[in-house]
């Protein structure tokens, strides 16, 4: 399928877009993704096997957080840069045009409101209560204030980086090699929720997931991606401590 040229929501105002999208030079192959896979499977293992006789406390999620997120990104930089020779800008790791950046906080918000509502529903469906099972493992003690700023650090900064570099610029980027935008959405998205590891926050999560592969298709630029995920899990983060600080 013809490749589409990464454009600006506001057409060509604040400059013009790219010819080539960046994937159109992302040398990998699919033999790479699947070493990227084994690794990254491969480190998560070692860090639950190093942490796991130790009781669970707020360091150590951060710390397990940080360990996960940083080991993706290292994967992804020896696989794709290392090995296989890839710029940054096929990585997607260029600048989008202004009126991305604008857009940003009213997506993330916009994005809140659609898995909000997604949950209601998944919730009225099942008939009981919703519940995230991931909000036990980040809320830290009341008071617990480097906790706090470890948790969202992981969560707003480092996670948006090392899940965009490996589920949009190299997942989404080989597949919109190989197929049109929407199969490579769908298959990306699905990974996405896939990722975060529970049944129920798979629609929401799967969701968010298109959402950021049509940022990445339209901007033809990772960063937006990054900011519009970091956005959307900082306000994710902070609502688990709200509720936190009242119990």
């Amino acid at each position: 399928m013809t490749d589409i040229a990464p454009t600006d929501p506001d057409g060509a105002a604040d400059g013009e877009a790219s010819a080539l999208p960046p994937w159109s030079k992302l040398p990998l192959r699919l033999f790479d993704l699947i070493v990227m896979v084994a690794l990254a499977v491969g480190a998560v293992l070692v860090l639950r096997w190093i942490l796991h006789p130790r009781e669970i406390s707020s360091g150590l999620v951060v710390g397990f957080l940080f360990g996960q997120n940083v080991a993706l990104v290292g994967i992804v930089w020896l696989i794709a840069v290392v090995w296989r020779r890839a710029s940054w800008r096929s990585l997607g790791l260029v600048t989008a045009t202004r009126s991305w950046y604008r857009r940003i906080i009213p997506l993330a918000l916009l994005l809140q409101f659609v898995v909000i509502v997604t949950n209601v529903l998944i919730s009225l469906g099942l008939g009981q209560p919703f519940d995230n099972p991931q909000i036990a493992l980040i809320m830290p003690d009341p008071g617990d204030w480097a906790a706090m700023v470890g948790i969202l650090v992981a969560t707003a900064v480092l996670a948006p980086i090392a899940e965009e570099l490996t589920l949009r610029a190299v997942l989404y980027g080989w597949l919109r090699r190989h197929v049109g935008p929407i199969l490579a959405g769908l298959i990306s998205a699905a990974a996405f929720a896939a990722l975060h590891g529970s049944l129920v926050l798979l629609p929401g999560t799967f969701l968010v997931g298109l959402a950021l592969a049509w940022v990445y298709e339209r901007s033809g630029s990772l960063i937006p991606c990054i900011l519009l995920h970091g956005c959307f899990n900082a306000i994710s983060t902070l609502l688990v401590f709200i509720v936190a600080a009242n119990q």
